[in-house]
């Protein structure tokens, strides 16, 4: 019974440098030094932790000691192999999605195409479809404001010619 509720002590190898600090603090001299390396006798050692906390380089742990459990097994679940049909539609709508990206890239292909040939503003010839004088009516320099209608009309004025 005793045996039982005491906690066992357990050392790390890879971090434990062998300086003997455990050893000397073992009230029960369960700690040995063996190959420059800490031992416990677990037959000796009677889980107080003194040696625990006077390890500087943490390679003495206790030894968590549970209850294992069997837990019932459970069915794998069944993997759902797919039709023909899905398989098909599958197929289908791939091929649906490769022509529509294909369509697309083409029309953004046009369209960079067609911004890039576009002259710019200052290379447009004055009086051309694109020019900034064409498009707008209401404007003083275009093709149909209001100074030329009146010149045109011959309404007299300053206007006239």
């Amino acid at each position: 019974m005793e045996r039982e509720n005491r906690s066992l002590m357990w050392v790390d190898a890879a971090r434990c440098t062998g300086c003997g600090l455990c050893v000397t603090v073992c009230p029960t001299e369960a700690m040995t030094l063996v190959e420059d390396k800490a031992r416990i006798d677990e037959a000796m050692c009677i889980g107080c932790g003194a040696c625990v906390d006077e390890c500087a380089r943490g390679a003495i742990q206790p030894v968590i000691r549970g209850e294992l459990v069997t837990v019932p097994e459970r069915p794998a679940p069944a993997v759902r192999q797919p039709g023909p049909l899905a398989e098909t539609a599958g197929m289908a709508l791939a091929a649906g999605g490769m022509g529509l990206l294909a369509q697309a890239a083409g029309a953004l292909a046009r369209t960079v195409g067609r911004w890039l040939t576009r002259p710019s503003a200052r290379t447009r010839r004055p009086g051309s479809q694109d020019s900034p004088s064409a498009r707008g009516r209401g404007s003083p320099r275009g093709r149909g404001g209001r100074r030329v209608r009146r010149r045109r009309k011959g309404s007299g004025g300053r206007w006239s010619e």
